[in-house]
């Protein structure tokens, strides 16, 4: 079991490594502006948001991608095509990617935590997690958007795609993901959300390096 702080907002958490390694989420609120997030390692996968791409448990139903407030660029409402990834740029170990804005900021490094947003998809088009999303009180009283997620990266925690893909990210970097199911959930997918076998695509925006809450 493992415990980490969270501010402002409900999300999931996103890429586990592998369904086996499914967390079971529960919330306590020591106060509203801290909220203790605690992830119990057992075997079914939820997503954040309550979907089921990277992190906790039972699916639920990921509405859309708030573009109201910085999120409009991850919108995608239509299967994916081809000829939208031939462009993308591919590493050693098969992750295709495309930098829609290159980061000035700094670029973090293995077992750092960053505060990052993102939107997954399946080739379909299909939105199954998200960190876009309308900020809860009493954040709504600032901005209109939720906080980005933060991530710790240390290897077997996140499925190796979205990984190496914030460790090649600068602060203020925009990217698209193509993620290979050898770097995503495998054969195994991920409870009935993800199908076996399954490409993933994200949109990500590393907004900063360090565990404060940023918004």
């Amino acid at each position: 079991v493992f415990v980490c702080s969270c501010t402002g907002f409900l999300s999931s958490n996103l890429p586990l490594r592998s369904s086996s390694q499914t967390p079971v989420v529960s919330f306590s609120r020591p106060s509203p502006l801290a909220i203790a997030m605690t992830l119990d390692r057992r075997g079914a996968v939820k997503l954040l948001g309550g979907t089921a791409g990277a992190l906790l448990g039972a699916p639920a139903v990921v509405s859309a991608v708030d573009a109201s407030e910085g999120g409009a660029w991850a919108v995608h409402e239509t299967p994916f095509k081809d000829s939208e990834f031939a462009d993308f740029k591919t590493t050693e170990s098969g992750l295709k990617y495309k930098d829609v804005l290159e980061g000035s900021g700094e670029q973090p490094k293995q077992g750092e935590t960053v505060r990052a947003h993102y939107a997954g998809y399946l080739l379909d088009g299909t939105l199954f997690d998200t960190s876009y999303r309308p900020a809860l009180f009493p954040f709504s009283l600032i901005t209109p958007s939720g906080p980005p997620q933060a991530f710790k990266l240390i290897t077997g925690t996140l499925i190796p795609g979205f990984e190496q893909a914030l460790l090649g990210m600068k602060v203020g970097g925009k990217r698209i993901i193509y993620v290979e199911p050898k770097l995503g959930y495998g054969a195994q997918g991920a409870g009935s959300t993800i199908p076996p076998n399954s490409p993933l695509v994200f949109y990500l925006e590393l907004r900063s390096i360090g565990s404060k809450l940023s918004l």
